[in-house]
C-alpha cells in the first residue's frame, strides 16, 4: 500500500508494508517514506526487499558450509591427534569468517524486478539442497586429499606422536604434515564456501557487481595459495606451513633462514612438502573449488531449483473475497 500517508494513515497501518510518498524524511503512519511520488516506489522496495531476503539467505548458508567444514576439521584432527597452527585459527575465525560475511551482505540487487518470489523457507528444500549437496562434495574432496598424502613415499603414518610433546605448548601440535594437509584443503573450502552463495541468480546483481566481495575474495585466495605454494618463507613460518628448524631446511637445499623459527615438534623437523607435491594439492584444492561453483549454479540454481519448487510447492493462504 503506499498513499500520502494523509487520509490512508489506517490503510499504511494496516498493509503488509506500507510506504509513505512524503517529503519527510520518515513517516509515523508507514514504516516506509520516500519524496519520489510514485507508485513504482513499490516496485523498488520489493526488489530491496528480495534482495535483502535473498542475501541473509547467503549469510545462512555460508555459515551452515563453515560450519560443517569445520566439524570435518575437528573430527581429522581429532584422529590423528594434532591442531591446526595457531595462526591459522586466526586468519579462518578473524578474517576469512568476519571478512566475507561482511563482503557477502555487499550484493546490490538485482536491476529487474523478478517474476518469482525468493524462498523464504529456512529448511525449505531450496536451501537444504542448496546448503548440503555442497557439504557433501567438500566431505569427498576433504576424505580423498587426506588419502592422497597417504599415498605418497615420503610420508610415513603415525610418525608424530603427540604425547611427547609439551602440553602447555599445543601450538607445536600442528607442525606435522598431517595438520598441513588439513589446512591445505580447508583453508580454500572455507574462503570459497561464501563464493559459492555469491551468485545474484534472480533477486540479487550478478556476483562480479559485487565488488568488496571479488576484492575480498582474490586477494585471500592469493594468500592462501602462496601459503601453501612457496618454498620456506617469513610468512609461511608464521603460519607454521612449509617450514622446519633453520638446519634441517639448510639439509633440504634451502638458505639458511634469517628470521627466528621456533623449534618443530617433530622427528624430521620440517613440515616442508615437496614441490610437486604442494602443486598438486593446490589444483586439488582448487578443483574442488571450481566444482562447488559450477555445481551450484548449474544443478542447484538450474534444475535443482525447479525440481524443489515443483516437488514442494509452497503452501500460502487463500484469501477470502
Amino acid at each position: 500500500m503506499c498513499g500520502d500517508g494523509g487520509n490512508d494513515c489506517g490503510a499504511l497501518r494496516v498493509a503488509h508494508c506500507g510506504i509513505a510518498l512524503s517529503e519527510a524524511e520518515a513517516s509515523i503512519v508507514s514504516p516506509f517514506s520516500t519524496n519520489v511520488r510514485s507508485i513504482f516506489s513499490c516496485v523498488e522496495l520489493l526488489r530491496q526487499g528480495r534482495a535483502a531476503l535473498a542475501t541473509s539467505f547467503a549469510g545462512y548458508k555460508f555459515l551452515i558450509l563453515y560450519g560443517e567444514t569445520m566439524c570435518f576439521l575437528e573430527l581429522v584432527q581429532y584422529y590423528f591427534t594434532v591442531i591446526v597452527p595457531q595462526w591459522i585459527w586466526v586468519l579462518i575465525d578473524g578474517f576469512v569468517t568476519v571478512g566475507l560475511s561482511y563482503a557477502l551482505t555487499q550484493a546490490p540487487p538485482a536491476r529487474r524486478l523478478a517474476a518469482q518470489r525468493p524462498t523464504a523457507r529456512l529448511l525449505g528444500p531450496e536451501t537444504l539442497i542448496s546448503a548440503f549437496t555442497q557439504v557433501i562434495v567438500n566431505l569427498i574432496f576433504f576424505c580423498f586429499g587426506v588419502l592422497l598424502l597417504y599415498r605418497q613415499p615420503w610420508f610415513r603414518c603415525n610418525e608424530f606422536d603427540s604425547t611427547a610433546s609439551d602440553a602447555s605448548k599445543w601450538w607445536l601440535l600442528g607442525d606435522n604434515f598431517e595438520a598441513l594437509i588439513i589446512t591445505c584443503i580447508t583453508l580454500p573450502q572455507f574462503i570459497n564456501a561464501a563464493a559459492v552463495f555469491n551468485f545474484g541468480y534472480l533477486y540479487r546483481g550478478a556476483w562480479w557487481r559485487n565488488y568488496v566481495f571479488v576484492a575480498f575474495y582474490v586477494v585471500m585466495m592469493s594468500f592462501v595459495s602462496y601459503i601453501i605454494l612457496a618454498d620456506p618463507n617469513p610468512v609461511g613460518c608464521w603460519f607454521r606451513s612449509n617450514c622446519g628448524d633453520p638446519d634441517v631446511l639448510v639439509e633440504l637445499g634451502y638458505p639458511r633462514p634469517t628470521w627466528n623459527i621456533e623449534l618443530y615438534n617433530n622427528p624430521l623437523g620440517h613440515n616442508v612438502f615437496p614441490v610437486e607435491f604442494r602443486w598438486k594439492i593446490w589444483g586439488y584444492a582448487m578443483a574442488n573449488c571450481v566444482i562447488n561453483v559450477l555445481f551450484e549454479y548449474f544443478i542447484v540454481l538450474g534444475v535443482g531449483r525447479k525440481w524443489a519448487k515443483s516437488r514442494y510447492p509452497q503452501k500460502r493462504m487463500e484469501l477470502v473475497r
